[in-house]
């Protein structure tokens, strides 16, 4: 009777690990599949029209955000998505550089 037990105990020890590591792979699924659309739609909203602009002598970000600002944007929000668009951290730009700025479509 021992080793009945001691197999039936090592079935069941199996199964559940296999039912573990199912459950696993079903949450990591699931948790791509709402990354995927989570990305998705951040990348909808973002896919506004943008214009590639060169930097002159004197331009700021305040500068160019004030021109290309579309009408019913904050125009903090804006500096911070042209900013975070072109991989902007200290808010320095240069005369030469090319930034793209999202307009109005």
């Amino acid at each position: 009777m021992k080793t009945s037990s001691k197999y039936r105990r090592l079935i069941r020890q199996k199964k559940l690990r296999r039912q573990r590591t199912t459950a696993f792979l079903v949450f990591m699924v699931l948790i791509v599949l709402v990354a995927n659309v989570a990305l998705s739609n951040q990348s909808a909203e973002d896919a506004r029209d943008v214009v590639a602009v060169r930097v002159l002598s004197g331009d700021t970000i305040w500068s160019i955000a004030k021109e290309y600002k579309p009408e019913g944007v904050d125009f903090n929000e804006y500096i911070h998505s042209i900013s975070a668009n072109n991989g902007i951290k200290d808010g320095n730009i240069y005369a030469g550089q090319v930034i793209y700025v999202p307009v109005e479509a």
